[in-house]
């Protein structure tokens, strides 16, 4: 893709000679990619400011690794939010640390390797492939877990119909928000193309915490297939968006290519709420 922007910056004559050099194979592939939306240029491929775009949770396992003294150090180069709840996370007293600018860059790229390996090999955001769900790429840790949420009531929609039991059926609304119940009601009345089984129910204690995180699960298993067949880069931004325990989990249930009869579907509904 990296090649195709540069490529398109040639004269018509300068780039078919340098294509030549390609094997077919690539040369067809090279076809086929999608066209970057504006002229790219090499000063904005840098990834270094992606340590403010990444949830803090990410740079645990490898602050981890070192001792408190340089714990510190490390939190030092961050933004002052991420520094704050890495501390608590890794009960440190303070994390002031004065440190020269050199220092600096030398530890936030040590932060940027553990995140994207060596190779440094992800594409800027403003050069991904275009897609309807480019505004993920612009949402908070807070907005999408709460866009999660409320995927996950077309799971719940398809487990209500299920139901018969008024005094459960009553306790669920209960528990839901308006803003929620307001979604349900037009998600009850359309059969949903991704039901991956029952959500277990029959196991629900009544509280409200159990019934969320059931939700939840539901909600980032539907996003998951909705990726699926994206871009790896723009799949690694929204993972990377979520604290890294919801991230994981995500890009685990994202397929390399789409679902058939169900990823279309899902990527309306996600339009809609975007």
């Amino acid at each position: 893709m990296v090649l195709k922007a540069f490529l398109s910056r040639c004269e018509p004559e300068k780039r078919r000679a340098l294509e030549r050099f390609l094997p077919e194979s690539e040369r067809r592939e090279l076809e086929m990619l999608p066209a970057f939306p504006e002229e790219v240029k090499p000063d904005r491929f840098t990834n270094i400011s992606i340590l403010e775009k990444v949830h803090w949770s990410w740079f645990l396992p490898t602050l981890k690794t070192y001792p408190e003294t340089e714990q510190k150090l490390f939190l030092s180069a961050l933004n002052p939010p991420a520094a704050k709840n890495l501390a608590k996370a890794l009960t440190l007293s303070s994390n002031g640390q004065e440190m020269s600018e050199v220092g600096r860059s030398f530890l936030r790229k040590t932060l940027l390797d553990s995140l994207l390996g060596p190779h440094d090999r992800l594409l800027p955001k403003k050069y991904l492939p275009p897609t309807s769900l480019s505004a993920l790429l612009n949402l908070e840790k807070k907005e999408l877990t709460r866009l999660i949420d409320l995927l996950s009531l077309h799971d719940l929609a398809a487990e209500l119909r299920q139901i018969v039991e008024t005094k459960i059926l009553k306790k669920i609304y209960s528990l839901l928000s308006e803003e929620e119940k307001k979604f349900l009601k037009p998600a009850m009345a359309h059969k949903d193309p991704f039901v991956p089984g029952r959500m277990g129910m029959e196991k629900w204690d009544g509280s409200e915490e159990s019934l969320r995180t059931l939700l939840h699960k539901r909600g980032i298993a539907r996003i998951g297939a909705g990726l699926s067949g994206q871009d790896p880069d723009f799949i690694w931004y929204i993972c990377h968006q979520l604290d890294i325990g919801r991230g994981t989990a995500l890009h685990k249930l994202c397929a390399k290519e789409p679902i058939h009869g169900v990823t279309d579907a899902i990527i309306r509904q996600i339009e809609e709420l975007l």
